[in-house]
């Protein structure tokens, strides 16, 4: 019967693949077989000396997984799932990725550390901005790792206050326009816990790290962690000093 409907459902309104566009079939679930094939996979989770750990680690802060699903580039086809997730009104695109970078990282043996972390929590959103948008996209992300894992999702990060866009600002313009604007909600809660910090995409790292910088002098958990659907690479635009 679940496959009727399944197959009525795409009939009357085909699931489209987001990098190349092509119809769906039965057992794909965010894009075809032959795109997921291609995916740009970092496999940072595998390296323990990653570009996004050397973004992150501060003297005093180093985070115990600092990991991201795929490389992102927005000259290339891929940057579609992060785009139409943020912009195009598509929060199960967010979703899904979360859960299938999840499931990839427990079938390469990454299931003891993901099984460690207590609780996700999304990098905030502006309630403006959250009024504008619908949703958070990294609290789709953080769902979808849920889903894959059993991990809680927590609301401790909260928005301190709007910062302006971050598109075409330097490295170290990034870092200043974002200084202050994570606070920590309830921070008792998250005291001795592991915390895994979720996102969907990690460019200079700025944001991350404003969030890591609250979570470590308020909160004092035992661990922090880092997930990301993608890592933006370090000669792409909008990354140079």
């Amino acid at each position: 019967m679940k496959y009727v409907v399944e197959s009525l459902a795409d009939a009357l309104m085909p699931r489209l693949c987001p990098v190349c566009g092509r119809s769906l079939v039965r057992g794909e679930k965010l894009m075809c077989t032959r795109c997921m094939m291609a995916l740009p996979r970092t496999r940072s989770h595998l390296q323990r000396d990653n570009s996004i750990m050397a973004r992150l680690s501060r003297p005093g802060l180093e985070p115990v997984l600092a990991a991201a699903w795929m490389e992102y580039s927005r000259h290339s086809p891929y940057a579609a799932i992060i785009r139409d997730a943020k912009y195009n009104s598509m929060p199960r695109l967010a979703r899904d990725a979360g859960e299938m970078m999840a499931r990839e990282m427990i079938a390469d043996g990454m299931g003891e550390v993901l099984a460690d972390i207590d609780v996700l929590l999304p990098v905030p959103m502006h309630w403006t901005k959250l009024l504008r948008r619908g949703y958070n996209q990294s609290r789709m992300v953080a769902d979808g790792i849920a889903a894959a894992t059993g991990i809680a999702v927590g609301d401790n990060l909260r928005s301190a206050r709007r910062h302006s866009t971050q598109t075409r600002r330097s490295a170290e313009e990034r870092r200043r326009n974002v200084a202050g604007t994570v606070r920590i909600a309830d921070a008792g809660e998250l005291r001795g816990l592991h915390v895994a910090v979720v996102d969907d995409v990690i460019t200079t790292g700025a944001t991350m790290a404003d969030a890591l910088r609250a979570l470590t002098t308020e909160a004092e958990p035992r661990a922090v962690s880092v997930l990301a659907l993608a890592a933006v690479h370090a000669d792409e635009w909008g990354m140079r000093q």
